[in-house]
């Protein structure tokens, strides 16, 4: 589910005595969910939003993979099309 929750795509479950939370059936489905599995949960203004810990983990790392800056060594140049030219051939040789 992706979006904006609304009546025909939401939810509801009940929290039993030691605090867990069962996810009906087709949401476990639905979600490829299986007993064993972990998820992510995450606290927002609107609620609790619950995720597959291996989607999460994923978006997190490919998240902080864009978000951070290369790490540059030196001062970046512009290499003209003959330089290019005899870079590449030197790497193919």
């Amino acid at each position: 589910m992706v979006g904006q929750m609304t009546a025909s795509n939401a939810s509801s479950a009940r929290i039993d005595s030691k605090g867990r939370i069962l996810l009906p059936p087709s949401l476990r489905s639905e979600l490829d969910l299986e007993p064993g599995d972990s998820v992510s949960l995450k606290r927002t203004r609107a609620g609790l939003v619950v995720t597959p810990a291996r989607k999460a983990d994923y978006l997190s790392r490919f998240r902080e993979l864009i978000e951070t800056p290369p790490k540059r060594t030196g001062k970046p140049h512009n290499p003209s099309p003959s330089q290019m030219k005899k870079i590449w051939k030197e790497r193919l040789s």
